[in-house]
């Protein structure tokens, strides 16, 4: 008897660009967009599949002294988008199948520069649907509130600060130990970066 096992994860990979008034914060995608786990082995189900710095992306981050708001730090953050709204990722097949989105965990790692950048993650983060979570915290790099006339608060470059993001599945939570069901199961993963604001 033969019996073929597939379980298969398309994650579309978003990144966001966002304004602040006269601050800014970019991030450029270097490598490695969308991604997909194909489990159709035993092996798979029982140790997870591992995508080691799939994706690399830069981060820049700029404070204008001048600008109406203080930011004081920044951080690198990621959810799954969880379009239905139901808290899984829900199959493609009927019977609806469905997974909890902390099969998927990911871990951000130093890719060039980014001397101020603070790694979370023991070694990886399991994902969530919300709130979102920080991955890459940027407390050690200090950006506003500056004297006016003040130098800009330390900024990241988005060629020469760049991050690596590790993905696995199945890795920590077993896909077999959960029942987990053949199926095709797809979601988006979005990444932002945002500036902390002088409370």
């Amino acid at each position: 008897m033969f019996v073929r096992l597939a379980i298969i994860f398309c994650f579309n990979i978003f990144f966001y660009n966002i304004s602040f008034s006269q601050s800014s914060v970019r991030v450029a995608v270097y490598g490695g967009g969308s991604l997909n786990f194909v489990f159709n082995s035993i092996s798979d189900y029982n140790t997870g599949i591992t995508y080691t710095n799939w994706t690399t992306i830069g981060m820049e981050v700029v404070d204008d002294p001048f600008d109406a708001f203080n930011y004081i730090s920044w951080d690198l953050k990621v959810e799954a988008d969880d379009a239905d709204g139901d808290g899984f990722l829900t199959g493609s097949g009927l019977p609806v199948n469905q997974l909890p989105f902390g099969v998927i965990e990911v871990q951000a790692t130093l890719a060039a520069g980014c001397a101020s950048c603070n790694f979370y993650g023991s070694p990886f983060i399991a994902l969530t649907n919300a709130p979102s979570v920080a991955l890459v915290d940027g407390t050690n790099d200090p950006l506003c509130p500056c004297p006016p006339g003040d130098q800009l608060g330390s900024s990241l470059d988005l060629v020469s600060d760049q991050v690596s993001i590790s993905y696995r599945c199945g890795v920590t939570t077993n896909l077999i130990a959960i029942g987990a069901s053949a199926d095709y199961y797809s979601d988006d993963i979005f990444f932002t970066v945002e500036m902390d604001i002088v409370p």
